[in-house]
């Protein structure tokens, strides 16, 4: 079926929109951009640093996004550190896109849980022997400590370090698309992080996101992104069965499928 009158609007960092845009316009959809993150370089690279220069201390190391990955390579690559140094190492991650970067990085991936969350990560990990074990947690700043502590019940130590920040775009001239929302013109909204839902809300005073929450068809990646989305008070919120974007898709085909057949919501 033909979408491409039904818009979608993709909130996810500019930079990493490219292959959710790609998938929407090949499956019909007309996909509007409307970035609410930014992905940047840490503040310091102090602390990552100091982490790099004991690589040879830690057992695994622990990715739960694609930008943990991407961030912490392109710093072993500015210190002349040859990815290499890492394959031996026990690699755990949260998703296949985590996983694929790994990849291309050449390393092997130890451990992936079937649902891409930390929480299930560590389920994993407690049927592995990790007691006494070291890990390095390359992460935003977003990123939770609840990981850390949870490992240190299975007598595991979790080093976090933050190679990445995740910030609120500069805003720029926006005041198009807010109008087309707030019009009822954008018939979807995509959110692939609780902060992409944080930052959109922002954009708007409370009058006009109640509005918005009480009418908006979403679909999200994830059950943390979705918890987020409720929580901030949008009504109509659906989750991709999993985390990953051929998943999204598939869940905005199914509901305007649906919608065509006069169910909407």
């Amino acid at each position: 079926m033909n979408f491409a009158l039904i818009n979608v609007l993709v909130t996810r960092a500019a930079r990493q929109s490219r292959e959710f845009v790609e998938a929407l316009e090949k499956n019909g959809f007309n996909p509007v951009l409307f970035p609410m993150i930014e992905i940047i370089p840490p503040d310091s690279w102090d602390l990552c640093d100091k982490a790099i220069d004991s690589l040879y201390m830690y057992d695994g190391l622990i990715f739960t996004s694609a930008n943990g990955v991407e961030f912490f390579f392109r710093r072993l690559a500015e210190r002349n550190i040859a990815a290499q140094e890492c394959q031996n190492k026990i690699i755990c991650v949260v998703g296949e896109k985590t996983k694929a970067v790994c990849e291309k990085h050449g390393l092997s991936v130890t451990l992936m849980p079937d649902k891409f969350t930390s929480n299930d990560l560590f389920r994993a990990l407690q049927q592995q022997d990790i007691r006494d074990r070291v890990f390095l947690h390359p992460r935003g700043n977003l990123g939770k400590e609840q990981l850390s502590g949870n490992l240190k019940i299975l007598g595991a130590k979790v080093d976090p370090v933050v190679v990445y920040n995740t910030v609120q775009p500069k805003k720029a001239d926006i005041q198009e698309i807010k109008t087309k929302i707030l019009a009822g013109e954008i018939n979807v909204l995509t959110f692939t992080s609780p902060s992409t839902v944080k930052n959109f809300a922002a954009m708007f005073s409370p009058y006009e996101f109640k509005k918005i929450a009480d009418d908006a068809l979403v679909v999200v990646i994830g059950p943390v992104t979705k918890e987020a989305s409720t929580v901030t008070g949008f009504r109509h919120v659906h989750l991709a069965t999993t985390s990953t974007i051929e998943s999204m898709i598939t869940m905005l085909v199914q509901l305007f499928n649906v919608e065509s057949a006069g169910n909407p919501k």
